[in-house]
């Protein structure tokens, strides 16, 4: 039998041995926080202080020119803006609403879009006020955060992690300043100096740290990681700094915030809003080696060069000084690549490297910890050599940008011009929008095609919407450019469509017996939908789901059967000789057309239409679906071309049979 007394004695040693433990990990702890001295940022001395400042006010004036130009409006941010006015509300982008909330993001758009939504219901209504508005918010968000960690922060050169999380990371992808990384990462380093440096959370420390640490419930997918380290950055502020029950009790709710702000973050990831959106994330996280993105590769170089400078011990000066010369040569690649090579300028390579503000900031991250906790020591002349690589690669930076913001307002001087000069809906292909360049300059690179609709309106003459550019059918398409009831209601801001209607009114008609051709700048283009995969000289392909037409017919009596003739070339090969294409009008399945391989690759197709199917919807919806595998040239070894072709036409007519 089991003697009662030594079993007692066994649990209370163990007790005593986990108590014991416990206090050790506290007063290390604390240890850790006693050894946290203070440090001005003066220490670095007067050329780094002045490089230093300089990089801040170049980033400014950067920041300012580019709100000023509207290139905060690349990408997805003219439509946010204008379907932000439209709506009078938020941007909510998961079907469900609330149901399944962790995917919206809403932290994250509250706080990029309120302030712009706030003005709009003060009566302010000028559009190109609201958009300065908008981009000023955008903008502020990162230079606010490095100046809350200069406030947190006892050893004011901490502030070096932040900064070269702004200079060597997230002003790659500052053209498409509306993605969340951008807010994540600018709120994540307040979070964590707060939680690490105060030492009472009390007034402004306390009012900082709600408002950085609001949004994170919901902000983005990457607070699984970063959510981690300001769990952890919790517990060590419980063992070592809250010292009464009030700052532990608040040093609590935080935990718990962050925590659920993880919990969420996961079930985003599981459950997707979008599942492709996921797939291009992930693809896109080596966009160095695949994209020509000068400041993103020199930026790897120069986090590998600054890792160097940490590494190599201080006494070692001459090696140094060697790496900090090396890593700013390698900064002044950056605007003398733009200078240079200006036509290669796209706008798209920002898009990608916002992988870079999910993953690069983690790395900085672990350093940091790391650097807290004394597992490696940096000395002041290594402090002062990574701030001036960080300045000095800062300024190249705010260069390239500057160049670029002067591109962006070129692209928008000829967007204007096409404005003034149409009507209506206008093909993308038939303007000079759609050339990669114009007299030397990047054209097509920067506006990312499908935005042109929500700019062709923001930036029409006097807010009357008289045009709108119409980007290729494979496009994604924010509202319908064809239906006059799906334009976004912008008439509180006096933003008007009368022109631009009457034109689809009397002008987008399509006329029994008329030809359309598919060539590029072919008549067939306005009427276009679906997943065509671009025009080219001689007709345009269709791709591997529906693709078609939206064909409004001019008011008049209808023959009793119409029929539809089309002009098509089928992609085949002696491999793959077999090809069916299902015909739908208004939603009818009215034949399939089949193709077999043959060395005359131009046949001529039919199909009649009844007059009832025909009346059925106005503008005739005529759809296309390829059964089966749609396979590229390239993999049917034809070429290079990675496209999933199935049907290209060359002409389509719709006439009466009688």
């Amino acid at each position: 039998m089991t003697n009662p007394m030594t079993a007692t004695v066994v649990s209370d040693s163990a007790l005593q041995t986990r108590g014991a433990w416990a206090d050790r990990l506290r007063q290390s702890l604390q240890a850790v926080d006693r050894s946290q001295t203070p440090e001005p940022l003066s220490a670095l001395g007067l050329p780094a202080m002045v490089l230093l400042s300089m990089a801040a006010a170049t980033y400014a004036a950067q920041a300012f020119l580019a709100i000023v130009a509207g290139r905060h409006l690349y990408g997805d941010g003219s439509w946010f803006l204008v379907k932000m006015l439209s709506e009078n509300h938020v941007a909510i982008w998961n079907a469900h609403g609330w149901r399944d909330f962790f995917v919206g993001r809403f932290g994250a758009f509250a706080y990029q879009e309120y302030p712009t939504l706030l003005a709009a219901r003060l009566h302010v209504r000028n559009p190109q006020l609201l958009s300065l508005i908008y981009g000023t918010t955008l903008f502020s968000f990162k230079p606010l955060s490095i100046l809350l960690c200069y406030h947190f922060a006892r050893d004011k050169r901490l502030v070096i992690f932040p900064l070269l999380t702004l200079f060597a990371v997230t002003i790659n992808s500052e053209v498409y300043l509306v993605s969340e990384t951008h807010l994540m990462t600018a709120l994540f380093w307040p979070a964590l100096f707060g939680v690490l440096f105060c030492r009472e959370l009390k007034g402004f420390d306390l009012a900082a740290m709600i408002v950085v640490s609001a949004p994170l419930l919901v902000c983005y997918e990457t607070m699984v990681a970063f959510g981690v380290f300001l769990c952890g950055a919790c517990i060590y502020r419980y063992l070592a700094i809250a010292r009464s029950s009030r700052e532990k009790w608040l040093t609590g709710v935080f935990f718990c915030w962050y925590s659920t702000g993880v919990v969420l973050a996961v079930l985003s990831l599981i459950f997707p809003r979008d599942a492709t959106q996921k797939q291009d994330f992930l693809r896109s996280l080596l966009f160095v080696f695949r994209n020509d993105h000068i400041g993103a590769r020199v930026s790897c170089v120069i986090l590998v060069l600054c890792a160097l400078i940490v590494l190599i011990p201080e006494r070692f000066r001459t090696a140094l000084s060697a790496v900090t010369a090396i890593a700013i040569v390698c900064s002044l690649a950056i605007p003398v690549y733009i200078i240079r090579h200006p036509q290669l300028t796209h706008f798209g390579a920002h898009i990608l490297a916002r992988t870079m503000n999910s993953n690069v900031p983690l790395v900085l991250a672990c350093v940091f910890m790391a650097l807290f906790f004394h597992l490696i020591r940096i000395g002041t002349n290594q402090y002062k050599r990574l701030f001036v690589v960080a300045a000095v690669l800062g300024l190249c930076q705010c260069g390239w940008s500057m160049i670029a913001t002067m591109q962006w307002s070129n692209m928008l001087t000829v967007l204007r011009a096409e404005l003034r000069t149409h009507s209506g809906p206008v093909p993308l292909e038939e303007t000079p929008l759609y050339q990669w360049t114009v007299d030397g300059q990047p054209m097509r690179g920067l506006h990312a095609e499908w935005p042109l609709m929500s700019l062709s309106i923001l930036y029409s003459d006097n807010r009357s919407v008289r045009a709108i550019i119409v980007p290729p059918a494979r496009s994604f398409l924010p509202f319908d450019p064809f239906a006059a009831a799906s334009l976004p209601d912008l008439s509180r801001f006096r933003i008007r469509y009368d022109d631009y209607r009457e034109f689809l009114a009397q002008q987008w008609q399509y006329r029994l017996g008329e030809t359309l051709t598919f060539t590029r700048g072919g008549s067939a283009a306005l009427f276009m939908r679906g997943n065509w995969q671009g025009a080219e000289d001689w007709a345009t392909w269709g791709g591997d789901s529906d693709f078609g037409l939206d064909l409004p017919i001019s008011p008049g009596e209808l023959p009793k059967t119409l029929l539809l003739s089309a002009m098509v070339a089928p992609n085949l090969s002696l491999n793959y000789p077999d090809l069916a294409v299902q015909v739908e009008v208004n939603n009818v399945a009215l034949g399939t057309w089949r193709f077999q391989y043959s060395p005359d690759v131009f046949t001529t197709r039919t199909v009649q239409i009844p007059r009832d199917v025909l009346t059925l919807s106005n503008p005739v919806q005529i759809r296309f679906h390829a059964v089966g595998m749609v396979r590229s040239p390239t993999e049917m070894g034809k070429g290079q071309d990675p496209r999933k072709l199935s049907l290209a036409f060359v002409k389509l007519t719709l006439a009466g049979t009688e």
